[in-house]
């Protein structure tokens, strides 16, 4: 049936999609700079190894308020006819094949539509909801006029990169970052330095990808390739009869999830209410879960020489889902080993009980 295979992604609360051969890569939110004489619609730049990339504000392309930046936020970068264009999502979920029948190309007026500037491919009807889809072509076009048009003015002999070299004090005078604190911009920063690395001198072979994350007042490692997403919580529904790991059932998409809180399996004190609940969704073969988290931080990369054994202090008769410590950032972060503590029976519920 001729599917396309689509990157979707949470927009807010909306649910988009674009296709998979435009994605180049995708990166959590590293810092953003402003730059002078640029249209609103287009956020600032950053610099992705050696290269200045256009960033788009998705949200006002698409006529929508744009929320507060979380540091769960991710940029995608599309490329279209050896052009690029960054875009600010809220969440990136997976990559999805949509058959042609599956999407409705004409749900929009025509006056819509001249509006959108062909922005939106269709609307697709999956089982898991509605996804707008949108046109990579018209995105990276319209952010590199945008960026020319606004630039050329005061760029010396008509030089895009003459203008896009005269950064503003990055987005903190466009309030775009107001609402982190000292420790979330420290973030910020460190991921900012490493896009300008180059792949060369990164040395990437055997390091470790790490989901950082927040329980207890304590940093927390997980192995990324067993990590599936991240999610905010929006509502739980208990399950009766059913020890206190296992916090209830979680709606991703259509798709239930059974939450659980591992507080307790590592030996820290159960915490059952949290202001701004978060999960990790976490798949391991057939099994699918989500941990409760307080903060989701980071995504970070370790070599295995920069993690030790845990403090002897510290063993105890669960420590054998504790892979070792690391440092991150000024602090110690402990590494979760999420395959034994998913297989573990400490995490089973006997039906009969």
């Amino acid at each position: 049936m001729n599917e396309q295979s689509y990157l979707m992604f949470s927009l807010n609360h909306s649910r988009c999609g674009i296709p998979a051969t435009a994605v180049q890569e995708l990166f959590f939110l590293p810092e953003v700079t402003a730059i002078s004489e640029v249209s609103t619609a287009m956020l600032g730049v950053l610099n992705l190894r050696g290269e200045l990339l256009p960033v788009l504000d998705l949200y006002h392309r698409l006529g929508q308020p744009r929320p507060p930046f979380q540091l769960t936020d991710s940029v995608i970068v599309l490329e279209w006819q050896s052009q690029r264009v960054g875009i600010i999502v809220s969440q990136v979920e997976s990559v999805q094949a949509i058959a042609p029948n599956q999407i409705t190309a004409n749900l929009y007026s025509q006056s819509q539509a001249s509006l959108q500037n062909g922005l939106v491919i269709g609307v697709a009807n999956l089982e898991d909801g509605i996804a707008t889809l949108l046109n990579p072509e018209s995105l990276v076009h319209y952010g590199m006029v945008r960026t020319v048009l606004n630039s050329n003015a005061d760029a010396p002999n008509g030089s895009v990169n003459g203008a896009l070299k005269r950064p503003t004090d990055a987005g903190f005078e466009q309030g775009l970052y107001d609402h982190f604190d000292a420790q979330a911009r420290q973030v910020l920063q460190k991921r900012t330095a490493a896009l300008q690395c180059p792949i060369d001198d990164q040395d990437s072979a055997g390091l470790l990808p790490l989901a950082v994350v927040g329980l207890g007042g304590e940093y927390f490692g997980l192995g990324l390739e067993t990590v599936h997403e991240f999610t905010e919580i929006h509502k739980i529904t208990p399950i009766p009869c059913c020890p206190p790991h296992i916090v209830g059932n979680i709606n991703l998409r259509g798709e239930i999830v059974t939450l659980i809180n591992i507080s307790d399996v590592i030996d820290l004190p159960m915490n059952t209410v949290r202001s701004q609940p978060k999960a990790v969704v976490v798949r391991l073969e057939q099994r699918v879960a989500g941990i409760a988290v307080d903060h989701i931080f980071d995504v970070t990369y370790i070599h295995p020489s920069q993690m030790t054994p845990a403090p002897i202090t510290m063993h105890s008769d669960k420590d054998d889902y504790l892979q070792g410590i690391a440092p991150y950032q000024d602090r110690m972060m402990s590494i979760i080993n999420l395959s034994k503590l998913l297989t573990s029976e400490v995490l089973i519920v006997n039906e009969e009980a």
